[in-house]
């Protein structure tokens, strides 16, 4: 008998998976999107991380579920050794392709950063404090009282596109050499990477780009990822434009900075946080929605229980099956049955299995044991009725 547990290793992938699509789905409809509001999605995100790093179930009250017979055999198939004298499967092809991919996407994590970071440190320039952007990000940093905020740098770069704020020791807001706003325009943009930096949000792209990364093979993530970035963005524009009058100067600073243009723009590391590197449809939709919120209170239940569910029973849960090659049958294979086994239960509640009288092993419960299997109260009673060579 070749046993598959799905280990807890395969249940994180399992439900991690599964995140991602039902969080697909979300992005997809707008008004459940609106309805829920985006820290709450945001929130989800960290869910699906924080289960990727706890890749454990809680095993002293973990409940088995066995797959169904199909899922079973084509499982069972996948993972039988036939290659190499009997000593890699499907299972284990799957495997190191996966790694490889995963290898290649860090490696070229490593190179992008490596190389922006260079470009940065030989091109970009510190502006002067009589400067427009300075003094508008100068009175920023005096508005707020995070320590935090103070070690922001402040920096124009060549060949970049849109405003961006980049790196975690040492945060820097970069803005495209040259980029002329006015006093106003500038608060907005600044004000956006400062708040980008205040939510966290560097962080959660990063944690994001280690989802794609593992899950490369995934096609909703790649979507999960772009749909991420514009939720991040929206999640900024409702702080800043909570009124109509800053609701109508933000639209037009959006469409301003979306409109500048340059030849050949550096590329930009895919954790950065990009000014608007989004669907501005989407964000403009965002800031002029009237949202319904007879309905908002229910739907953030429903999708938190859903969520709650879903997440603390992938620790309780392990998914089993037992699969048996009809090609390494061989006499010496005794199969469990009715007919040969049974068990005797124990003060503390377990089982122990006897097969053919001997002692096999002890069940915490008899469950998923085989059906109508015979049951004694204690080793005298079994003895009445069967023969019992070995004895634990």
């Amino acid at each position: 008998m070749i046993d598959f547990s799905i280990s807890s290793a395969n249940m994180t992938i399992l439900v991690s998976n599964l995140f991602i699509f039902f969080l697909f789905l979300i992005f997809r409809n707008r008004k459940i999107l609106f309805r829920l509001g985006f820290p709450l999605l945001v929130g989800f995100i960290i869910l699906i991380c924080i289960r990727m790093i706890l890749p454990v179930e809680i095993l002293s009250i973990s409940h088995n579920i066995y797959l169904p017979n199909l899922l079973t055999t084509i499982v069972g198939e996948t993972r039988r050794t036939r290659f190499f004298h009997d000593t890699i499967s499907w299972w284990n092809i799957l495997e190191i392709v996966w790694g490889c991919g995963i290898l290649y996407s860090l490696l070229t994590y490593f190179k992008h950063n490596h190389a922006f970071r260079k470009y940065v440190e030989k091109h970009a320039v510190a502006l002067s404090e009589s400067s427009i952007q300075m003094q508008v990000f100068t009175q920023i940093k005096s508005e707020t009282a995070k320590k935090g905020v103070q070690k922001i740098q402040l920096l124009t770069l060549p060949l970049l596109k849109n405003p961006i704020i980049y790196g975690f020791q040492r945060p820097c807001i970069l803005i495209p050499t040259g980029f002329e706003l006015s006093k106003t325009e500038w608060r907005y943009v600044l004000l956006h990477e400062v708040n980008h930096y205040l939510h966290k949000d560097l962080y959660i792209k990063f944690l994001l780009h280690i989802i794609c990364m593992v899950y490369w093979w995934n096609p909703f993530c790649r979507f999960l990822k772009n749909d991420t970035d514009t939720i991040l963005e929206m999640r900024i524009d409702q702080t800043l434009a909570n009124n109509p009058a800053h609701t109508s100067e933000y639209l037009s600073c959006l469409l301003k900075v979306a409109s500048y243009q340059i030849e050949n723009p550096i590329s930009i590391p895919d954790f950065s946080i990009n000014f608007c590197n989004s669907v501005l449809a989407r964000r403009f939709e965002t800031l002029t929605q009237k949202q319904n919120k007879s309905t908002s209170s229910l739907a953030i239940i429903i999708f938190l229980s859903i969520s709650f569910f879903i997440y603390i029973s992938s620790y309780f849960i392990i998914f089993e099956d037992n699969y048996y090659p009809p090609d390494q049958f061989t006499d010496d294979i005794i199969i469990p049955t009715k007919d040969n086994c049974f068990l005797i239960e124990r003060s503390d509640g377990s089982y122990d299995l006897y097969l053919n009288g001997t002692y096999m092993t002890t069940l915490p419960d008899k469950q998923y044991c085989i059906p109508n299997i015979n049951t004694y109260k204690n080793i005298e009673g079994a003895r009445k009725h069967e023969k019992i060579i070995s004895e634990k």
